[in-house]
């Protein structure tokens, strides 16, 4: 229980940020998502490049972009997540193995120093386990939950636009023209919030 409350008390920290509701830090967290999502925007660029050097057809791959733009940030947002999962139960593994590696020492050495080593591999063992869950864990499921906080509203927002690549890219392979009706707007929202919503069910459930 005690690990899932720091990837709760993570994911909230992170969409808090998204929603500026954190004081100093909700400029440089905003940026940080830009910067992000400008990455996957470069990616797409790349993939239509190369797809195109091979002579498919330009459609199909504009299609093809804009999903992955579209599901490509909530993808990250769940590696995130389960990774910062991975390390709440290898913490275990490893104050395990301190402590064993502590214990051995008896096999080697005399009685006086094995039971300091004995002793500084359980305090070791004790912040390992400790520590790992705001300081490893939480920031990932921060990130993430920044990840969504910026990006989902942004995909409604005609402002942003590199968010909206996703929705133009598909647009212009559907119907061969730009836009950005609301109708596909919500599609790709749902489309990309898949992802994001198998990070939360992650991070609420065990």
């Amino acid at each position: 229980m005690r690990g899932r409350l720091w990837l709760v008390l993570g994911a909230a920290l992170g969409v808090a940020l998204a929603a500026g509701r954190v004081p100093y830090l909700a400029g440089s967290a905003r940026s940080l998502a830009d910067t992000a999502e400008r990455l996957v925007a470069s990616g797409a660029d790349r993939l239509v490049r190369d797809a195109a050097s091979v002579g498919a057809p330009r459609r199909v791959v504009l299609g093809l972009a804009g999903v992955v733009a579209a599901v490509l940030p909530g993808l990250t947002a769940l590696l995130l997540v389960l990774a910062a999962r991975g390390t709440l139960r290898l913490r275990a593994v490893i104050g395990v193995l301190i402590v064993a590696l502590g214990a051995a020492a008896y096999l080697y050495q005399p009685h006086g120093p094995a039971t300091g080593v004995l002793f500084l591999a359980l305090a070791v063992a004790g912040l390992a386990v400790t520590l790992s869950g705001p300081l490893v864990a939480a920031p990932l499921a921060a990130l993430a939950g920044l990840i969504g906080g910026e990006f989902l509203p942004a995909l409604l927002s005609t402002g942003r636009t590199v968010t909206q690549r996703s929705v133009t890219d598909l647009h212009q392979a559907i119907f061969d023209h730009a836009g950005t009706p609301l109708a596909l707007q919500v599609a790709v929202l749902v489309i990309a919030a898949i992802p994001f919503a198998l990070a939360l069910r992650l991070v609420i459930y065990r």
